[in-house]
């Protein structure tokens, strides 16, 4: 049987920093077991991963290193919408008193690559958090602005096998939705993420249109409801949208 990557052992050594991720802390015989390795291959890929600085070893235990916070925080420096967006969400945190949010798309995912939050901030949503786009306020936002064909190559690329037959024969009512959000420059998520929690996004469009992210704010319902959503939330992420859109148009 091939193997499933081209790179076998680069495959198990990110399943290694998975499992340590989810354990937080473990010894070798723990990731072992966990992922059905020998204690040995575990053992090798964590000496690796240590003399990188990627893990720490305290006493029999390892964990996940501070190294990856530098990557992390080197990979997201490096993305245009980054650098033009940090200040406006940040203003649009302060001035929505939620959690004001930039999302990127990757692999067919919707990305939160910056994460703020106001003043009165209530929110499970992290930076790093992956979500389908099409189940998403900002991933619906995204996908709005990009040409049908890519929307159904990324919604099939994210989609697990047994959900793209579903999500293909749900076009129809997918598409429209996504025209209305284009028509009206913005997109909702009223609890259909999660019971208690309400979105609102707008795409960031670059000269010929095309969306590079999205963003947004995210609150409890009991605040993000009526005019406060419809009309006020919403005209600070429009503008905010609009505002950050100039700036990577120049």
């Amino acid at each position: 049987m091939d193997e499933p990557y081209p790179v076998q052992a680069t495959a198990t050594t990110m399943r290694v920093i998975e499992a340590l991720l989810d354990h937080g802390q473990a010894g070798v015989t723990e990731l072992a077991t966990a992922l059905d390795l020998s204690k040995g291959t575990v053992h090798n890929h964590l000496q690796t991963l240590h003399r990188m600085e990627f893990v720490v070893r305290e006493g029999r235990q390892y964990r996940i290193g501070s190294r990856f916070l530098d990557v992390a925080s080197r990979a997201r420096e490096g993305l245009p919408a980054y650098r033009a967006a940090r200040s406006e969400v940040a203003r649009l945190a302060r001035a929505s008193g939620e959690v004001a949010a930039l999302v990127v798309e990757e692999h067919g995912m919707a990305v939160y690559i910056f994460v703020l939050g106001g003043e009165d901030g209530e929110t499970a949503v992290r930076e790093g958090r992956r979500r389908p786009l099409h189940t998403d306020a900002a991933g619906k936002a995204i996908l709005a602005h990009l040409p049908k064909d890519e929307v159904r190559e990324l919604l099939t690329a994210s989609a697990p096998g047994d959900e793209t037959d579903q999500l293909l024969s749900d076009e129809t009512a997918l598409f429209e939705e996504l025209r209305t959000v284009r028509e009206q420059s913005v997109a909702f998520d009223r609890e259909e993420r999660a019971d208690g929690t309400r979105s609102v996004a707008a795409s960031l469009t670059t000269d010929n249109g095309r969306s590079v992210g999205a963003v947004c704010v995210t609150g409890p319902a009991e605040r993000m409801s009526g005019k406060r959503l419809e009309e006020d939330i919403t005209g600070l992420v429009v503008s905010s949208a609009n505002s950050i859109s100039i700036d990577l148009s120049n």
